[in-house]
């Protein structure tokens, strides 16, 4: 059964002030360093990668540069997160098979993590990964604490997210796209299709601000 990546890195970057995918960071734009272990895995058949459209030409070209073999399809984002994935959905022809949406600020994406998530998807079909919260959680409004809400059975979720192909195209096929989604995942549990969730590595980080970095050089 085939596995494809889809590395989504079409976003503006507004908190991190600019288009913090192609960030240089030691020397390399930062979404490379998301796409090392899938094209180094050696259950993962292709690789797309999802960038806003001004910077295709510069994509080709770095990718080449750094001789990333497995990457099949450079293509551009939608304006939102679910018509990225959508693009890169449709470059899939294979009917059979486990699809990988994984973002392209998540630079510490393991190999371990990768398999297990192939692994356990050929079971349940759709899987992700999260970390348990262990802080106070409240909900507040204008700097007044409404509420302290349970922090039990809720989880920080990350990416790279493990779907069987059919099961998530016909999921796009099926939801209100008219409304927005955050994550894969959120899709699914719109059309009550069960979604399983494990622990997931805690050094999987998402850059998110530029002091991010300084956390991902001491992580590395």
């Amino acid at each position: 059964m085939p596995n494809y990546a889809i590395i989504v890195a079409a976003g503006k970057g507004q908190r991190f002030g600019g288009t913090k995918q192609f960030a240089s960071f030691r020397g390399r734009p930062l979404f490379l360093y998301a796409l090392d272990n899938f094209e180094l895995n050696k259950n993962i058949k292709s690789i797309t990668v999802v960038i806003p459209k001004n910077n295709i030409r510069y994509t080709i070209k770095t990718i080449k540069e750094w001789q990333f073999t497995k990457v099949r399809n450079i293509i551009a984002g939608g304006r939102r997160r679910q018509d990225s994935v959508l693009n890169a959905l449709n470059t899939i022809k294979d009917k059979s098979g486990i699809v990988i949406i994984h973002d392209g600020v998540r630079p510490v994406v393991t190999d371990k993590l990768i398999n297990k998530g192939i692994k356990l998807c050929r079971k349940y079909k759709a899987v992700i990964f999260g970390s348990k919260i262990s802080d106070t959680v409240k909900g507040a409004k204008n700097n007044m604490v409404l509420r302290t809400i349970s922090r039990n059975n809720l989880y920080l979720i990350q990416t790279p997210q493990f779907f069987d192909i059919n099961l998530l195209k016909d999921a796009y096929k099926s939801v209100n796209l008219s409304v927005e989604y955050t994550d894969d995942a959120a899709i699914l549990e719109s059309l009550k299709i069960p979604v399983y969730l494990y622990q997931g590595d805690r050094f999987n980080i998402k850059i998110t601000r530029k002091s991010d970095l300084k956390i991902l050089n001491k992580i590395l």
